[in-house]
């Protein structure tokens, strides 16, 4: 470990690594922003409280203070007649009211719910006089509540403090190193795939190849929450990215086709139709432009990042105009592309006090915004933009002072209109998956953050990862099924690998080989209790490797020659499944399987010197000619693991 620095000035080391030292920051009990909102809902609460409170005061009657009594307090309305049941009941659907607000984004909701229960206690009242003693309590008791809420919150923010202080006493002894930009000369390391790597592969790839109309094979619940069409797209096709990023960059073919098929099913109207009623009763707008608001990160940010990973590793297609057309109708569409995605993130983040913006109507969430920097950071070196950069550190203050506990423990979710949040959004489970998320664009916070989790809850026991026994760390978020902790474990293979903690990683990939069922059908593998989500986050995962997500889009870590020089484009599928494919700018160096048996097949291979001829070994023939485009046709014999290389003779 290096000599311990200030947290945020980075020490320079010649390899261009930089080793920091990253201090919990002296949060507030309530960040800037979030101390604004409140006061400005308790404002507006006051309102509506002294209004309610108003009849039961100046002598009115039962009715006219039942009602005032449901505003001041949901449910309040019918403690005048000692309807203790109604009461619980209004309060009951209250807050399973503010449950769906949460859940779908329907603004409409709680108030429905609140002013209906006043309404009923005012007709159903049957007290002939209000006791003195009614008028006051009953709007004293939010009074109650609010005062103990507040005192909670402060008790539990100085028991946090302290802990903070504990842990800055171990961190300012901590050096993380954080990863500058990988060597482009001889470029980054690119592993080959095992057969149980392409099995896995393939089930991903047999999903995504179908054609665009059909969606078989993921699970069609609901539109609004983690099972949706959209994340279960977005973590296929950035696994499949991912795979080409760390094994086969010099082939795009069916493995740049598959990445293509997840882009364009999120412009099917059954995948982000879903906004037209989350606007409208979330917003009470009508526009069913999915860009044109500042609160739909959850198509704009995981869309983007596929499009980011895409645009860097095979071809700019999707910055042309009206390349991502969002169609409602026949008669009705929404013409956009990569430039305009990015766009509707930042200038979103720039209008927002919070920097971050609402996943859905209202509620920010950390992980969906993780995925919008990403989107902008795959953009901007895509195509030279500078849109992280101009946030940078507005966005890092809101991750550490609006988002952030004392002690370190990322909030996952908060409301914007209102400044709250809960701790049930902030498991294990989402802190890897914001640790994985966020190391492209603040590796430091990443890592302060993994650092955090190995220390106060994910443990080695017996070589097996333990993780707390709670219901967050249990659950299929592809499916909503409680049980097992696979999809923990697979964000645990996701996150230690891009960090570098091989240690953990091999653990948690060890015991999902050993304990998940596994269903085989065709030459596929996959995890057969799993949903499709988990299994494709399992391959991101799987060919993830340490620093992948920050060499790809933190620094845009893809060689020139990997750009230019001659490439694998066509190869039959499942026939030939490519293990590595690599190129230094003049040879290409691969290693294939059969996938279907023994064959002879055709490979196509371009970006080769118009007219040249090309040794080849390991093919049929022993050189080829490329033609006026540089493509050229090599037949080779599959019958086992097959190394072939062409270089200019």
């Amino acid at each position: 470990m290096s000599a311990p620095v200030p947290a945020g000035e980075p020490e320079a080391t010649r390899d261009g690594n930089r080793a920091v030292t990253v201090l919990l920051p002296d949060v507030p009990a309530f960040g800037p922003v979030t101390a604004r909102r409140m006061r400005r809902a308790l404002a507006a609460y006051a309102v509506v409280w002294l209004a309610g409170s108003l009849p039961g005061w100046l002598g009115a009657g039962p009715a006219a203070v039942a009602f005032g009594h449901g505003l001041a307090l949901p449910g309040g309305g019918f403690l005048l007649d000692g309807s203790f049941a109604a009461a619980a009941l209004t309060v009951v659907t209250f807050v399973l009211s503010l449950a769906l607000w949460w859940y779908a984004g329907p603004v409409v909701l709680p108030p429905l719910a609140w002013v209906a229960g006043a309404a009923v206690a005012a007709l159903t009242v049957s007290s002939r006089e209000v006791a003195g003693a009614a008028a006051y309590l009953v709007p004293a008791l939010p009074v109650a509540v609010l005062a103990l809420s507040l005192a909670a919150h402060l008790v539990r923010h100085r028991g946090q403090h302290r802990r903070r202080s504990v842990l800055n006493a171990e961190l300012a002894r901590t050096s993380f190193v954080v990863s500058g930009p990988p060597d482009l000369e001889s470029g980054p390391p690119v592993r080959e795939s095992s057969p149980e790597d392409l099995a896995h592969l393939r089930y991903a790839l047999d999903v995504a190849l179908q054609p665009l109309d059909r969606f078989e094979g993921f699970i069609v619940l609901e539109q609004y929450r983690e099972g949706a069409l959209r994340y279960q797209l977005t973590s296929l096709g950035t696994g499949l990215a991912m795979s080409q990023y760390t094994r086969t960059p010099a082939f795009s073919g069916y493995l740049a086709e598959a990445q293509r098929n997840a882009i364009e099913k999120m412009l099917d109207r059954r995948v982000w139709g879903y906004w037209r009623t989350e606007n409208l009763w979330g917003n009470l707008s009508t526009t069913r432009d999915p860009l044109a608001t500042d609160e739909n990160i959850m198509l704009t940010g995981w869309h983007g990042t596929m499009l980011g990973f895409y645009a860097l590793l095979n071809d700019l297609r999707y910055a042309e105009p009206g390349a991502l057309t969002y169609r409602w109708s026949a008669d009705e569409a929404y013409p956009h592309d990569h430039h305009a995605v990015a766009r509707q993130i930042h200038d979103g983040m720039r209008r927002s006090d919070y920097a971050l913006i609402p996943c859905e109507p209202n509620w920010i969430y950390t992980v969906c915004n993780a995925f919008g920097i990403n989107a902008m950071l795959g953009h901007d070196r895509a195509h030279g933009t500078g849109h992280v950069e101009d946030l940078r550190e507005r966005l890092r203050h809101s991750y550490e002072h609006e988002f952030l506990r004392p002690d370190g423990r990322i909030v996952g979710v908060r409301a914007r209109h209102l400044g709250l949040s809960w701790n049930f959004w902030s498991g294990t489970a989402v802190q890897l998956n914001t640790v994985y998320w966020m190391h492209a664009a603040f590796p430091d916070l990443a890592q302060r953050a993994w650092w955090l989790l190995r220390r106060n809850e994910l443990t080695l026991r017996d070589g097996i990862p333990a993780l707390p026994p709670r219901a967050s760390n249990r659950v299929d978020v592809g499916s909503y099924r409680l049980g097992r902790d696979t999809f923990a474990q697979v964000a645990i293979t996701m996150a230690a690998r891009e960090i570098g903690d091989g240690e953990m990683a091999d653990a948690a990939a060890a015991l999902l080989a050993e304990r998940e069922p596994i269903e085989e059908r065709n030459g596929c593998r996959r995890f057969a209790d799993a949903s499709p989500m988990v299994n494709f986050y399992a391959v991101l995962g799987r060919f993830g490797r340490q620093h992948a997500l920050r060499d790809l889009l933190g620094h845009g870590g893809v060689p020139q020659a990997w750009r230019t020089g001659p490439r694998l484009t066509e190869a039959a599928y499942p026939d030939v499944l490519v293990a590595r494919a690599v190129t230094d700018g003049r040879a290409l160096d691969l290693v294939l399987r059969p996938g279907a048996g023994p064959v002879r097949t055709v490979l196509a291979v371009d970006r080769l010197v118009p007219g040249s001829a090309y040794r080849v070994a390991g093919a049929c023939a022993d050189e080829v000619i490329a033609d006026a485009r540089g493509r050229a046709v090599v037949e080779v014999d599959l019958d086992g693991r097959r190394e072939l290389r062409l270089y200019p003779s």
